[in-house]
């Protein structure tokens, strides 16, 4: 299968010449990144692969599933004495968030995903040298997954997730499925209904794995903390009512706007899910007759105004500060984005109908209590006033039923290092037997 899906690839090649430079000088991407696709070793690369120690490759795409990743490296560095962490991520705001961990040592290493073209992986794997490669929640590569078994290198798909897109997709693609899922050493899955997907895929039952869900770890800082860091930082008081939305996308904005204009003692904050999208935002919150004061300005949230989260990897605990959220990508056919990302910090969580990516945690919110469902996306706005008029829930019996809810998740990122460990140290004991 590997020459013939080379051999198919082939003919694209110019287009996929053409796609890079078009995201590079006309969707503005980075140069790092373009470099990065075509195969760009950075001396920080070479010393990785260079380290005498277990070396674990991470591929994170963008944002979310780079914050995914961090605590799985941190518990691999616990796990793993000595280990040596390289993150790639394939997206600027990804590559952004990678930045910081590599600031903080959480990880050794940080890249631009190169190309999936045999030849350019090949030369990144013989860079790295990795004795492990994870992919976090959806990533497969065809060719790099042959070449890391070719070359004795486990890998798997970690926090892993089975999309209604790669449900639908993967049986059409036939043999190229079977041999790209075939390649993968372990699937660490973050639920039950992914790993039953899986299943329905044809992947063996030996190889899936039930390790937990890391996004439903508890959060890194206790969600009261949060709340009065944010609120004193804004200057707000814990009189003040605020409503987050988050990961919005066009179409959405213009609901919770409404509100503000018919609530007018709520405090509104916007939060597009694309950073290209912060100044369309705000003009159209200025049309709607609102102040804007944005995260960048740094300056407190006056009454009235709407506050403009135009900053990348504060989302999740910008959240603390809210009384109610809102998830966006929901309202539109999008699939949704994390919902529990809220509730982590102690607030309830809204959504729409469309969250098709993210049934299990639609169903846990809904079940526990957590989160409320707008079915209707056409009366979503008297949905949502009635939401946001109902009686509170008190903070500590909600945060009673989040550890409720969200307990047999606990410790998710610690298995998914053990089982990442115990097949290195399965691939040495190899390797000496040799």
């Amino acid at each position: 299968m590997f020459p013939l899906f080379n051999a198919l690839l082939a003919p694209f090649l110019p287009a996929l010449w053409l796609y890079t430079l078009h995201r590079r000088f006309i969707q503005k991407k980075s140069p790092q990144s373009f470099a990065a696709q075509w195969g760009r070793i950075t001396p920080q690369m070479r010393a990785f692969g260079q380290m005498n120690a277990p070396k674990v490759w991470l591929h994170a795409v963008s944002v979310g599933e780079t914050m995914a990743a961090r605590p799985i490296a941190r518990a691999l560095k616990e796990e793993i004495p000595g280990v040596q962490i390289a993150l790639s991520s394939t997206t600027d705001t990804g590559h952004d968030i990678a930045k910081t961990l590599l600031q903080n040592r959480e990880v050794d290493a940080i890249f631009y995903f190169p190309l999936d073209l045999a030849l350019i992986q090949s030369r990144v794997l013989n860079a790295l040298r990795p004795d492990a490669i994870g992919f976090v929640e959806t990533e497969l590569w065809p060719n790099l997954l042959h070449l890391a078994r070719r070359r004795g290198i486990p890998t798997f798909l970690v926090n892993g997730r089975v999309s209604d897109n790669l449900l639908n997709t993967a049986p059409r693609l036939g043999p190229l499925w079977k041999w790209m899922s075939g390649n993968i050493s372990l699937f660490l899955m973050r639920g039950h209904e992914d790993a039953q997907r899986l299943k329905k895929l044809g992947v063996p039952k030996s190889k899936i794995e039930v390790t937990g869900d890391v996004k439903l770890e508890s959060p890194p800082l206790e969600s009261e903390t949060l709340r009065r860091q944010w609120r004193q930082e804004l200057g707000l008081s814990e009189e003040d009512e605020v409503l987050v939305c988050g990961s919005t996308h066009a179409g959405e904005e213009e609901i919770f706007l409404g509100i503000a204009r018919q609530k007018t003692e709520l405090r509104l904050a916007l939060a597009p899910r694309h950073p290209h999208r912060f100044g369309e935002v705000a003009a159209l919150t200025e049309a709607a007759g609102f102040k804007v004061i944005t995260r960048s300005s740094r300056e407190s949230w006056s009454k009235g105004a709407v506050f403009l989260l135009d900053s990348v990897g504060e989302l999740g605990d910008f959240y603390a500060v809210a009384d109610f959220a809102f998830v966006g990508g929901s309202l539109i056919n999008r699939g949704g984005h994390n919902l529990l990302e809220p509730v982590l910090r102690g607030v309830p969580v809204g959504f729409g109908p469309f969250v098709h990516n993210f049934v299990a945690q639609s169903e846990l919110l809904v079940a526990h209590k957590l989160g409320t469902m707008a079915q209707d996306p056409r009366i979503f706005f008297e949905d949502i006033v009635t939401w946001l008029d109902a009686p509170r829930t008190s903070r500590p019996e909600f945060a009673s039923r989040v550890a409720t809810a969200l307990a047999p998740h606990q410790g998710a990122a610690r298995r998914m290092a053990q089982k990442i460990k115990e097949e290195i140290n399965h691939r040495d004991a190899e390797t000496q037997r040799k």
